[in-house]
C-alpha cells in the first residue's frame, strides 16, 4: 500500500467527502461539466483541507509519543483551528502560537480555538520567519519542563493527505461517470496542490490541476509546489513515471492586491456560489479560487465534454469574522 510505512490516524475512517456537480452554477457559466469536491463537508472541526494533512501529523506525534502539539499562525488560520479539534479528539494538550496581538473579542476561527479550550499564546505583529523562529524557541522551552513536543506543519507530510484525495476524486469520477479531466484548487503554501499534483502523476496524469495564487508570485508558488513534489517522492520512496509538474496550470492574475485581501471579482464569487448552489466560501482562499475558475471557464478555456472540478478546501468558520467585507 502507498501509506503503510507513513504513521496515520484516520481521521475521516469511512467517510469521503461529497463530489457534487453545479448545475446552477455551470449553467451560468455555459458549461454543463462543473463539479465541486466538498472537502468543507467533514465531521471534524467544521472541517477542511487540513483534516487530511492531520492524519499524517498526528501520526507522525503518535508514533513520537509526543504529549503536546504545537502549531502557529494568523489569528484567522484554519490549520490551527484544524489541528486544534484533532488534538481535542485524541486528547493530547495543545497550544497555539499566533503572530498577532490578543483580539478584543473572538469571532471565527478564534472564537472556536477558545470553545476547544487549547492554550493560546499571542506573539504581537511579526513576519512568518520571526513566528517560526519564536515557535521553535518555545519547543525547547517545553522540553527543558520535561515534555515532547511535536511541530505541526511539515509540508511534505501534510501533502500526503491530498496524495490520497487525488486517488479518491479520480476514484469518485470513474464511479460516477464525471469524466473529470481539470482540478482548480487554491494556490497557497503548497502542500495541499503538491499532493493533488504527485497524485495526478501517480494515476499517469489523469487530470491537469489549476492553482490560482491567493499568496504568493507564480514563480514562488511553481517553486514551493516542486519542492514539496520531490519531498514527496523521497518521504514515500516512489517517483511516478511522469513528471507531476508536468500538469501544474499555476498563475498570479487574480491575487489581487495581496493575501486576504479580497476583490470584486472574489466577493461577487462568493454572492454567486451561495445563491446559485446554497455553497458558501470565505474570502481569503476559495473566493479569489472560484472567481480565476469563472474566468477560466466562461473564457472557453476546456471544451464541452470536459469535467471541470473545484475543490473547496473549507475555512468556513473564517467568514463569519469577515462581515465587514461584505458591506
Amino acid at each position: 500500500m502507498l501509506f503503510s510505512q507513513q504513521p496515520r490516524v484516520r481521521l475521516l475512517p469511512e467517510v469521503i467527502t461529497p463530489l457534487e456537480k453545479l448545475s446552477r452554477l455551470g449553467a451560468a457559466w455555459g458549461h454543463q461539466e462543473l463539479y465541486i469536491k466538498r472537502d468543507d463537508v467533514m465531521p471534524l472541526g467544521m472541517g477542511g483541507n487540513k483534516v487530511r494533512s492531520c492524519e499524517f501529523w498526528f501520526g507522525e506525534a503518535l508514533a513520537a509519543n509526543a504529549d503536546l502539539i504545537l502549531v502557529a499562525g494568523g489569528l484567522p488560520s484554519n490549520q490551527c483551528r484544524l489541528v486544534a479539534a484533532t488534538a481535542c479528539k485524541l486528547g493530547l494538550e495543545c497550544h497555539i502560537l499566533h503572530n498577532a496581538e490578543e483580539p478584543a473579542t473572538r469571532s471565527g476561527n478564534q472564537l472556536l480555538n477558545q470553545l476547544m479550550g487549547v492554550k493560546q499564546l499571542f506573539l504581537g505583529l511579526m513576519d512568518e520567519e520571526k513566528r517560526g523562529a519564536a515557535l521553535a524557541d518555545y519547543a525547547a522551552s517545553q522540553r527543558t519542563l520535561g515534555r515532547h513536543p511535536y511541530i505541526v506543519g511539515d509540508p511534505v507530510v501534510g501533502a500526503l493527505g491530498y496524495v490520497n484525495a487525488a486517488l479518491e476524486i479520480h476514484a469518485q469520477s470513474e464511479l460516477k461517470g464525471y469524466n473529470i479531466s481539470h482540478i482548480f484548487i487554491a494556490g497557497s503554501m503548497g502542500p495541499t496542490e503538491a499532493g493533488l499534483l504527485w497524485g495526478a502523476a501517480l494515476l499517469g496524469n489523469a487530470f491537469t490541476v489549476h492553482t490560482p495564487s491567493v499568496e504568493y508570485p507564480t514563480l514562488k508558488l511553481r517553486e514551493l509546489i516542486s519542492g514539496i513534489c520531490l519531498g514527496i517522492s523521497a518521504k514515500l520512496g516512489f517517483t511516478p513515471a511522469v513528471d507531476p509538474l508536468s500538469r501544474l496550470v499555476a498563475w498570479d492574475s487574480f491575487l489581487g492586491e495581496g493575501y486576504d485581501i479580497p476583490t470584486p471579482e472574489s466577493i461577487a464569487a462568493v454572492y454567486q456560489l451561495a445563491s446559485l448552489e446554497g455553497v458558501f466560501i470565505e474570502t481569503t482562499y476559495n473566493a479569489k479560487l472560484f472567481a480565476a475558475a469563472k474566468d477560466k471557464v466562461t473564457g472557453g478555456a476546456f471544451s464541452p465534454e470536459d469535467g471541470v472540478c473545484l475543490v473547496h478546501t473549507g475555512g468556513l468558520p473564517a467568514l463569519f469574522a469577515q462581515g465587514d467585507r461584505f458591506s
